[in-house]
Protein backbone atom coordinates (compact mmCIF):
# COMPACT_ATOMS: atom_id res chain seq x y z
CA UNK A 1 0.00 0.00 0.00
CA UNK A 2 1.61 3.27 -1.15
CA UNK A 3 -0.05 5.61 1.35
CA UNK A 4 2.49 7.15 3.74
CA UNK A 5 0.47 9.30 6.09
CA UNK A 6 2.09 11.88 8.35
CA UNK A 7 1.53 15.32 9.82
CA UNK A 8 -1.68 17.01 10.89
CA UNK A 9 -4.88 15.34 9.70
CA UNK A 10 -8.04 17.17 10.81
CA UNK A 11 -11.12 15.02 11.50
CA UNK A 12 -13.41 17.44 9.72
CA UNK A 13 -16.98 18.08 10.80
CA UNK A 14 -19.94 17.27 8.56
CA UNK A 15 -21.59 20.57 7.60
CA UNK A 16 -25.37 20.35 7.57
CA UNK A 17 -28.10 22.75 6.53
CA UNK A 18 -30.85 23.55 9.06
CA UNK A 19 -32.95 20.76 7.52
CA UNK A 20 -30.07 18.29 8.01
CA UNK A 21 -28.98 18.03 4.41
CA UNK A 22 -25.31 18.24 3.32
CA UNK A 23 -24.08 21.84 3.10
CA UNK A 24 -21.77 21.60 0.09
CA UNK A 25 -20.68 25.26 0.22
CA UNK A 26 -19.62 24.82 3.84
CA UNK A 27 -17.68 21.67 2.92
CA UNK A 28 -15.76 23.72 0.39
CA UNK A 29 -15.08 26.53 2.88
CA UNK A 30 -13.90 24.15 5.59
CA UNK A 31 -11.72 22.26 3.13
CA UNK A 32 -10.02 25.50 2.10
CA UNK A 33 -9.65 26.54 5.76
CA UNK A 34 -7.88 23.37 6.88
CA UNK A 35 -5.85 22.98 3.70
CA UNK A 36 -4.59 26.57 3.98
CA UNK A 37 -3.76 25.80 7.61
CA UNK A 38 -1.47 22.93 6.69
CA UNK A 39 -3.56 19.75 6.71
CA UNK A 40 -1.70 16.81 5.19
CA UNK A 41 -4.92 14.80 4.69
CA UNK A 42 -8.60 15.00 5.67
CA UNK A 43 -10.45 12.48 7.81
CA UNK A 44 -14.19 12.54 7.13
CA UNK A 45 -16.96 10.77 9.08
CA UNK A 46 -15.04 10.30 12.29
CA UNK A 47 -16.50 11.34 15.63
CA UNK A 48 -16.24 15.03 14.71
CA UNK A 49 -17.85 14.16 11.39
CA UNK A 50 -20.77 12.33 13.06
CA UNK A 51 -20.00 9.36 10.83
CA UNK A 52 -21.62 6.64 12.97
CA UNK A 53 -24.87 8.62 13.28
CA UNK A 54 -25.52 10.29 9.94
CA UNK A 55 -28.14 8.91 7.59
CA UNK A 56 -26.13 6.80 5.08
CA UNK A 57 -27.11 8.88 2.05
CA UNK A 58 -26.07 12.08 3.80
CA UNK A 59 -22.76 10.51 4.83
CA UNK A 60 -22.08 9.51 1.23
CA UNK A 61 -22.94 12.96 -0.12
CA UNK A 62 -20.67 14.67 2.39
CA UNK A 63 -17.84 12.27 1.61
CA UNK A 64 -18.21 12.91 -2.11
CA UNK A 65 -18.25 16.66 -1.48
CA UNK A 66 -14.96 16.48 0.44
CA UNK A 67 -13.37 14.31 -2.27
CA UNK A 68 -14.46 16.86 -4.88
CA UNK A 69 -13.29 19.83 -2.80
CA UNK A 70 -9.86 18.32 -2.16
CA UNK A 71 -9.50 17.44 -5.86
CA UNK A 72 -6.57 15.13 -5.24
CA UNK A 73 -4.45 17.69 -3.40
CA UNK A 74 -4.28 15.57 -0.21
CA UNK A 75 -5.62 12.13 0.71
CA UNK A 76 -9.17 11.77 2.00
CA UNK A 77 -9.75 9.14 4.69
CA UNK A 78 -13.31 7.98 5.37
CA UNK A 79 -14.39 6.69 8.76
CA UNK A 80 -16.28 3.41 8.97
CA UNK A 81 -18.00 3.17 12.34
CA UNK A 82 -20.88 0.73 12.31
CA UNK A 83 -22.71 -1.67 14.61
CA UNK A 84 -21.74 -4.68 12.52
CA UNK A 85 -19.28 -5.94 9.95
CA UNK A 86 -22.10 -6.28 7.41
CA UNK A 87 -22.94 -2.58 7.64
CA UNK A 88 -19.25 -1.66 7.61
CA UNK A 89 -18.74 -3.61 4.39
CA UNK A 90 -21.56 -1.72 2.71
CA UNK A 91 -20.19 1.62 3.84
CA UNK A 92 -16.59 0.79 2.92
CA UNK A 93 -17.54 -0.31 -0.59
CA UNK A 94 -19.62 2.84 -1.05
CA UNK A 95 -16.74 5.10 0.03
CA UNK A 96 -14.30 3.24 -2.22
CA UNK A 97 -16.58 3.92 -5.20
CA UNK A 98 -16.76 7.58 -4.23
CA UNK A 99 -12.98 7.78 -4.46
CA UNK A 100 -11.55 8.07 -0.95
CA UNK A 101 -7.91 7.14 -0.43
CA UNK A 102 -8.24 5.02 2.73
CA UNK A 103 -10.75 3.72 5.26
CA UNK A 104 -10.49 4.33 9.00
CA UNK A 105 -12.00 1.34 10.80
CA UNK A 106 -13.53 1.51 14.26
CA UNK A 107 -14.43 -1.65 16.15
CA UNK A 108 -18.06 -2.82 15.72
CA UNK A 109 -20.21 -1.01 18.26
CA UNK A 110 -23.14 -3.09 19.39
CA UNK A 111 -22.82 -6.71 20.50
CA UNK A 112 -20.55 -7.24 23.48
CA UNK A 113 -18.77 -10.17 21.87
CA UNK A 114 -15.28 -11.36 22.73
CA UNK A 115 -13.46 -8.15 21.89
CA UNK A 116 -10.21 -9.38 20.36
CA UNK A 117 -11.71 -12.00 18.08
CA UNK A 118 -14.56 -9.69 17.04
CA UNK A 119 -12.17 -6.90 16.11
CA UNK A 120 -9.82 -9.24 14.24
CA UNK A 121 -12.69 -10.78 12.24
CA UNK A 122 -14.09 -7.33 11.53
CA UNK A 123 -10.88 -5.85 10.13
CA UNK A 124 -10.03 -9.04 8.25
CA UNK A 125 -13.41 -9.00 6.50
CA UNK A 126 -12.99 -5.37 5.45
CA UNK A 127 -9.48 -6.04 4.18
CA UNK A 128 -10.78 -8.90 2.03
CA UNK A 129 -13.54 -6.79 0.47
CA UNK A 130 -11.75 -3.54 -0.37
CA UNK A 131 -8.55 -2.61 -2.15
CA UNK A 132 -8.06 0.50 -0.02
CA UNK A 133 -5.44 1.03 2.70
CA UNK A 134 -6.88 0.67 6.20
CA UNK A 135 -6.27 2.72 9.35
CA UNK A 136 -7.22 1.06 12.63
CA UNK A 137 -9.03 3.48 14.97
CA UNK A 138 -9.13 2.85 18.72
CA UNK A 139 -11.78 4.92 20.48
CA UNK A 140 -13.07 2.59 23.20
CA UNK A 141 -15.15 5.12 25.13
CA UNK A 142 -17.46 5.32 22.10
CA UNK A 143 -17.28 1.83 20.59
CA UNK A 144 -17.04 0.04 23.97
CA UNK A 145 -14.72 -2.39 22.18
CA UNK A 146 -11.08 -1.54 22.90
CA UNK A 147 -8.50 -2.58 20.33
CA UNK A 148 -5.94 -4.36 22.47
CA UNK A 149 -2.24 -4.84 21.77
CA UNK A 150 -2.94 -8.54 21.13
CA UNK A 151 -5.61 -7.78 18.53
CA UNK A 152 -3.50 -5.06 16.92
CA UNK A 153 -0.55 -7.45 16.62
CA UNK A 154 -2.69 -9.78 14.48
CA UNK A 155 -4.36 -6.98 12.54
CA UNK A 156 -1.02 -5.35 11.75
CA UNK A 157 0.00 -8.46 9.80
CA UNK A 158 -2.71 -7.68 7.21
CA UNK A 159 -1.00 -6.08 4.22
CA UNK A 160 -3.56 -3.33 3.73
CA UNK A 161 -3.40 -2.08 7.34
CA UNK A 162 -1.07 0.93 7.26
CA UNK A 163 -1.69 3.01 10.38
CA UNK A 164 -3.15 3.35 13.86
CA UNK A 165 -5.23 6.25 15.16
CA UNK A 166 -5.39 6.05 18.95
CA UNK A 167 -7.99 8.21 20.71
CA UNK A 168 -8.46 6.67 24.13
CA UNK A 169 -6.93 9.74 25.77
CA UNK A 170 -5.02 7.48 28.15
CA UNK A 171 -1.24 7.54 27.85
CA UNK A 172 -0.64 3.96 28.94
CA UNK A 173 -3.13 2.67 26.37
CA UNK A 174 -1.59 4.83 23.66
CA UNK A 175 1.97 3.80 24.51
CA UNK A 176 1.18 0.08 24.51
CA UNK A 177 -0.60 0.24 21.14
CA UNK A 178 2.03 2.54 19.65
CA UNK A 179 4.76 0.07 20.58
CA UNK A 180 2.95 -2.74 18.78
CA UNK A 181 2.17 -0.56 15.77
CA UNK A 182 5.72 0.72 15.52
CA UNK A 183 7.19 -2.76 15.69
CA UNK A 184 4.87 -3.78 12.83
CA UNK A 185 5.81 -0.80 10.68
CA UNK A 186 2.49 1.01 11.00
CA UNK A 187 2.22 4.79 11.09
CA UNK A 188 0.98 6.06 14.45
CA UNK A 189 -1.34 9.03 15.07
CA UNK A 190 -2.54 10.61 18.31
CA UNK A 191 -6.22 11.55 18.38
CA UNK A 192 -6.33 13.15 21.84
CA UNK A 193 -5.37 16.83 21.63
CA UNK A 194 -3.80 17.03 25.09
CA UNK A 195 -1.30 14.27 24.26
CA UNK A 196 -0.03 15.50 20.89
CA UNK A 197 3.34 16.95 21.92
CA UNK A 198 4.12 14.00 24.21
CA UNK A 199 3.20 11.49 21.50
CA UNK A 200 5.33 13.18 18.86
CA UNK A 201 8.29 13.24 21.24
CA UNK A 202 7.78 9.48 21.66
CA UNK A 203 7.82 8.85 17.91
CA UNK A 204 4.29 9.40 16.58
CA UNK A 205 4.01 10.28 12.91
CA UNK A 206 1.28 12.88 13.38
CA UNK A 207 -1.99 13.79 15.02
CA UNK A 208 -5.71 13.89 14.23
CA UNK A 209 -7.02 16.76 16.41
CA UNK A 210 -10.67 17.79 16.26
CA UNK A 211 -9.82 21.34 17.33
CA UNK A 212 -7.91 21.67 14.03
CA UNK A 213 -11.29 22.41 12.45
CA UNK A 214 -11.03 25.76 14.26
CA UNK A 215 -7.25 26.37 14.39
CA UNK A 216 -5.62 24.23 11.68
CA UNK A 217 -2.55 26.45 11.47
CA UNK A 218 -1.81 26.18 15.18
CA UNK A 219 -2.34 22.40 15.13
CA UNK A 220 -0.10 22.02 12.07
CA UNK A 221 2.68 24.09 13.66
CA UNK A 222 2.49 21.97 16.81
CA UNK A 223 2.73 18.73 14.84
CA UNK A 224 5.60 20.02 12.73
CA UNK A 225 7.51 21.19 15.80
CA UNK A 226 7.10 17.74 17.32
CA UNK A 227 8.21 16.00 14.14
CA UNK A 228 11.24 18.31 13.99
CA UNK A 229 12.18 17.35 17.55
CA UNK A 230 11.75 20.91 18.85
CA UNK A 231 10.26 19.95 22.19
CA UNK A 232 10.41 23.48 23.60
CA UNK A 233 8.37 24.94 20.76
CA UNK A 234 6.03 21.95 20.76
CA UNK A 235 5.33 22.44 24.47
CA UNK A 236 4.53 26.12 23.94
CA UNK A 237 2.22 25.36 21.03
CA UNK A 238 0.59 22.52 22.98
CA UNK A 239 -0.30 25.01 25.72
CA UNK A 240 -1.87 27.33 23.14
CA UNK A 241 -3.85 24.46 21.65
CA UNK A 242 -5.02 23.40 25.11
CA UNK A 243 -6.40 26.91 25.65
CA UNK A 244 -8.44 26.73 22.44
CA UNK A 245 -9.72 23.28 23.47
CA UNK A 246 -11.56 25.07 26.28
CA UNK A 247 -14.26 25.58 23.64
CA UNK A 248 -15.31 21.98 24.31
CA UNK A 249 -16.41 22.89 27.83
CA UNK A 250 -19.15 25.18 26.49
CA UNK A 251 -21.67 22.34 26.34
CA UNK A 252 -21.68 19.07 24.43
CA UNK A 253 -18.25 19.03 22.80
CA UNK A 254 -19.35 18.50 19.19
CA UNK A 255 -22.08 21.13 19.11
CA UNK A 256 -19.67 23.51 20.85
CA UNK A 257 -17.13 22.83 18.10
CA UNK A 258 -19.71 23.53 15.42
CA UNK A 259 -20.81 26.68 17.26
CA UNK A 260 -17.22 27.93 17.11
CA UNK A 261 -17.05 27.23 13.39
CA UNK A 262 -20.40 28.98 12.91
CA UNK A 263 -19.10 32.09 14.68
CA UNK A 264 -16.09 32.02 12.36
CA UNK A 265 -18.49 31.91 9.38
CA UNK A 266 -17.15 28.60 8.05
CA UNK A 267 -20.01 26.14 8.67
CA UNK A 268 -23.44 26.29 10.24
CA UNK A 269 -24.08 25.04 13.74
CA UNK A 270 -26.57 22.27 12.85
CA UNK A 271 -25.68 18.84 14.24
CA UNK A 272 -27.57 15.62 14.90
CA UNK A 273 -31.06 16.21 16.26
CA UNK A 274 -30.35 14.42 19.54
CA UNK A 275 -27.32 16.61 20.29
CA UNK A 276 -28.07 19.66 22.42
CA UNK A 277 -26.67 22.97 21.15
CA UNK A 278 -24.86 25.27 23.59
CA UNK A 279 -27.10 27.51 25.67
CA UNK A 280 -26.54 31.28 25.94
CA UNK A 281 -23.80 30.85 28.54
CA UNK A 282 -22.14 28.23 26.37
CA UNK A 283 -22.17 30.49 23.34
CA UNK A 284 -20.64 33.25 25.42
CA UNK A 285 -17.88 30.85 26.44
CA UNK A 286 -17.29 29.87 22.80
CA UNK A 287 -16.97 33.55 21.97
CA UNK A 288 -14.58 34.14 24.88
CA UNK A 289 -12.28 31.35 23.75
CA UNK A 290 -12.26 32.62 20.18
CA UNK A 291 -11.50 36.16 21.34
CA UNK A 292 -8.68 34.93 23.58
CA UNK A 293 -7.21 33.01 20.62
CA UNK A 294 -7.34 36.14 18.46
CA UNK A 295 -9.79 34.57 16.04
CA UNK A 296 -12.65 37.06 16.48
CA UNK A 297 -12.92 40.58 17.82
CA UNK A 298 -14.31 41.52 21.19
CA UNK A 299 -17.99 42.45 20.96
CA UNK A 300 -19.30 45.50 22.78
Amino acid sequence: MNLHLSGMIPPVVSPLTPDHRPDIGAVERLTAHVRDGGASALFVLGSCGEGPTLEPGVASEITRAYVDAVAGSVPVLAGVGETSTERALRAGQDFEQIGVDALVLMAPMYFNADTDSAVIRHVTALAERTSLPLVVYNIPHLTHHPITPRALREIAAIDSVVALKESSGEWDTYAALADVAGAAGLRVFQGAEALIARSLAAGAHGAVPGIANVVPGLAARLVQAGLDGDTTLAAALQAQLDDVCAVYSSGFWLTSLKAALAELGIVGSTAGQALAPPDADGLNEVHRVLVAAGLVEVTA
